[in-house]
């Protein structure tokens, strides 16, 4: 297993070759440096764990490729124990893997349909690619507490499969289970196939079945099992990723509180109950890690959520067919289909950019004291003990009907979109 490699941070402080393959994809930050991270990585021939960050001068490599780092080691921050910076570039082995060449060859069908920013924030919230999202659309979703939408989590996954079931099952359910799994693999190869976007993928089908079939599955024990499983087996730099810890907070917070939340909120109409109920769930779980981490909460996101969410699956479909036109018809994609679809991004984000300039949209805090922390997470963790509601499970209703096992029955309705787990 990974864990029986040494650690990078062994060889911090010296001058050295490092190979890896490039994890992700490259970026240019504020001052110009190419950045990208190394996985797989053997220094001077000794394989380590974990990953490297590298900042350059020279943006040549890519996503996939193998890649000869030269330069001093230092300690990183976030994901990466290590970094090395003004680094020495070389590529070895400038071959990519399949699934990530489908993946650039999506997203070179958006840039041929869309304008850059448009065709930026479609790869966005269809593949999480946020290296050419410009940083003040980033900053902009940071204060409305949407950064979640343009995310590598698999969580705008859920939303739309969520929202082809809700079209589909009353009248037509095993066309609908068909048309949610093919659309499951295809997002799956065209965000290049992502343990993240694996995992998520997986579950997701596996939730759709158990539901197809009239099955019970607990999405907390699913949850835990998961987890467990990251832990035993990836690499010990997962722990401190902070990306990584957000993701199970949320998804704590959209199993156990989504549920409870509900139920103190005006149970119509449904769409308003569902939305509300995941953001301020999803919301107060993080909220915590956020404030401890960077200083900053948004007190806004869920008005914000309540107002984008509802256009996130409408994008995305548009974006898979921008893409498609780019990639089958070039030379009339924009004027036949992009004009249109870039019309509606544009709506959105002067949206956002209304949201995001009110005076209260988002505070910033000082440095949160550690015992502030674990009192916030204890009061947020006992909520679930205060408002007595079962654990959110797959149901055959849309007011969440415990299945029976023993009495397993077809699923007549579509499940609300909180149902539709992350992983």
């Amino acid at each position: 297993m990974n864990n029986k490699l040494p650690s990078a941070v062994i060889f911090q402080g010296q001058k050295i070759t490092v190979v890896g393959t490039v994890e992700g994809e490259p970026r240019w930050d504020e001052y110009r440096n190419y950045v990208f991270y190394l996985k797989n990585t053997s220094f001077d021939g000794v394989k380590t764990d974990g990953l490297v960050r590298v900042k350059t001068i020279a943006g040549f490599a890519k996503e996939g490729q193998i890649v000869a780092v030269t330069g001093k080691l230092k300690p990183g921050l976030g994901k990466a124990e290590t970094l090395i910076s003004f680094a020495q570039v070389r590529v070895q082995d400038f071959s990519q893997p399949t699934m990530i060449q489908i993946k650039q060859a999506f997203m070179a069908g958006l840039d041929t349909t869309l304008p850059k920013d448009s065709a930026a924030f479609m790869a966005g919230i269809l593949i999480g690619s946020r290296s050419s999202l410009p940083k003040q659309v980033q900053e902009v979703l940071l204060v409305l507490g949407l950064s979640h939408i343009v995310a590598v989590s698999g969580y705008n996954l859920t939303i739309l499969v969520g929202f082809l079931q809700r079209r589909f099952m009353k009248n037509w359910r095993w066309g609908g289970l068909i048309v949610s799994l093919w659309i499951i693999l295809g997002f799956v190869v065209i965000s290049g196939a992502s343990a993240s976007i694996m995992r998520a993928g997986i579950m997701c089908a596996l939730f759709l079945l158990a539901s197809y079939y009239g099955k019970r599955l607990n999405v907390l024990v699913c949850m835990s099992l998961v987890a467990l499983v990251m832990i035993v087996f990836s690499p010990p730099s997962i722990l401190s990723d902070i990306g990584w810890q957000l993701s199970f907070l949320s998804l704590f917070g959209i199993v156990v509180l989504s549920p409870k939340i509900s139920q103190i909120l005006p149970s119509k109409p449904v769409l308003l109950n569902d939305i509300l109920s995941v953001t301020l769930s999803a919301q107060l779980a993080t909220a915590g890690l956020v404030a401890y981490k960077f200083g900053q909460i948004s007190l806004i996101a869920p008005l914000s959520n309540l107002l984008i969410m509802p256009f996130i699956p409408i994008l995305m479909l548009l974006g898979f067919v921008a893409a498609l036109a780019g990639i089958l018809v070039p030379s009339i994609a924009f004027m036949t289909i992009g004009r249109p679809i870039n019309w509606l991004v544009v709506l959105v984000f002067d949206l956002l950019s209304y949201l995001a300039v009110w005076r209260f949209a988002s505070i910033k805090l000082d440095t949160i004291a550690l015992r502030l922390f674990v009192i916030y997470y204890t009061l947020v963790f006992a909520i679930p003990f205060y408002i007595r509601t079962p654990i959110q499970t797959l149901s055959d209703t849309e007011n969440n009907d415990i299945i029976d096992l023993e009495k397993p029955s077809p699923v007549k309705k579509s499940l609300p979109s909180s149902a539709y787990i992350e992983i």
